[in-house]
C-alpha cells in the first residue's frame, strides 16, 4: 500500500499521476459526458484500427484547443483509394467547468425548473431567499417556493434546507436558492465530481478561501487517494455538507489503518 504523508489529497493526486497526464486532457465515460455541454467536436487523422488507439492524439488535440476532457463519439473508416489503416476519429471536447446540459425530463412547478441536488452545486445561484410559513408536506413547499422563483423571475429553484422554527405552531424555515438560465459554474469545484453525486469535492485553492462549517475525521485502509475521497463523500453527505476537501491524511505502515481529516463546507 502507498503511503501517504500529511498533505492535501490534490498533492498526492497530482504526484502520483504520469508526468504526461499533467499536460493533456483525460477521458470522460459515457455517463459523465452526458451530463456536460462540449465545448466543440474535434477529430484526429491516423493508423487506427479502432477509435480507442486515438486516445493520445484526441487527449493532446483536446489539450491545444483548452479543454479538460473528452469523449470519443465515432470513428469513420477511410474512404476507398486511401490507406487502409488510415482513419479519423471524433470526440467532443468539454472545459473544466462545462455547463452541465438540460435534461428533457426536468420537472417545472410554475414555470419554473426545479434543479436536483447535484445540478444545484454545480451552478453559482444569483441569490437565495429564505421565508416561512406552516405547510403540511414537502409538496405544499415545493409549491410555495416555486411561486417566489417565478416572482424572482428565476429559471430554476432548489430547496436547499427545511428547518422547523417554532415546533409548537409547525412553522419552517425554507431556503431556497434561485438560479438565471445562464447561471455560471462554481469554478471551485473538483472536476471529476459531475452529475449524480450529492456532495463536491472542492479544489486545493478553493480550501485557502473557504471557511469549513465542520472539520470531521475517519480511520480505514486505503489503497489510494480515490479511495479516501469516496469515503469522504459519504461522511460530507451524511453531515449535511455541500462540498467537502481532504485536508490532512495520517502517515501510517502499509497495510494499517489511517486517519484522514476533511473540512465540510456549505
Amino acid at each position: 500500500m502507498k503511503r501517504f504523508t500529511k498533505s492535501s489529497i490534490a498533492l498526492a493526486v497530482l504526484l502520483s499521476l504520469p508526468v504526461a497526464s499533467l499536460y493533456a486532457a483525460e477521458p470522460l465515460t459515457a455517463e459523465e459526458s452526458s451530463h456536460l455541454v462540449p465545448l466543440k467536436e474535434i477529430s484526429v487523422t491516423g493508423s487506427y484500427l479502432q477509435a480507442e488507439n486515438a486516445a493520445k492524439d484526441i487527449s493532446r488535440a483536446a489539450d491545444e484547443a483548452g479543454a479538460k476532457y473528452y469523449y470519443i463519439t465515432a470513428m469513420e473508416s477511410p474512404a476507398n483509394g486511401t490507406s487502409s489503416d488510415r482513419a479519423i476519429v471524433y470526440a467532443n471536447i468539454y472545459k473544466s467547468n462545462a455547463p452541465i446540459a438540460i435534461q428533457k425530463d426536468e420537472t417545472i412547478y410554475n414555470g419554473v425548473v426545479s434543479y436536483e441536488r447535484s445540478k444545484a452545486l454545480y451552478y453559482l445561484p444569483f441569490d437565495v431567499v429564505k421565508f416561512k410559513g406552516n405547510y403540511n408536506n414537502t409538496s405544499e413547499i415545493t409549491e410555495a417556493a416555486s411561486k417566489l422563483a417565478a416572482k424572482k423571475n428565476a429559471y430554476a429553484f432548489y430547496i436547499d434546507s427545511i428547518s422547523s422554527d417554532d415546533i409548537k405552531n409547525q412553522a419552517e424555515d425554507i431556503e431556497v436558492a434561485l438560479y438565471k438560465q445562464d447561471a455560471p459554474a462554481r469554478d471551485y469545484i473538483v472536476t471529476t465530481a459531475i452529475a449524480g453525486q450529492d456532495a463536491y469535492e472542492i479544489s486545493s485553492e478553493a480550501f485557502k478561501h473557504m471557511t469549513p462549517f465542520s472539520t470531521i475525521s475517519f480511520h480505514g485502509v486505503f489503497n489510494n487517494t480515490a479511495e479516501i475521497s469516496a469515503v469522504a463523500q459519504k461522511h460530507a453527505v451524511a453531515n449535511g455538507a455541500h462540498f467537502y476537501y481532504v485536508k490532512e491524511i495520517s502517515s501510517n505502515s502499509a497495510s494499517t489503518a489511517q486517519t484522514v481529516f476533511v473540512n465540510l463546507y456549505k
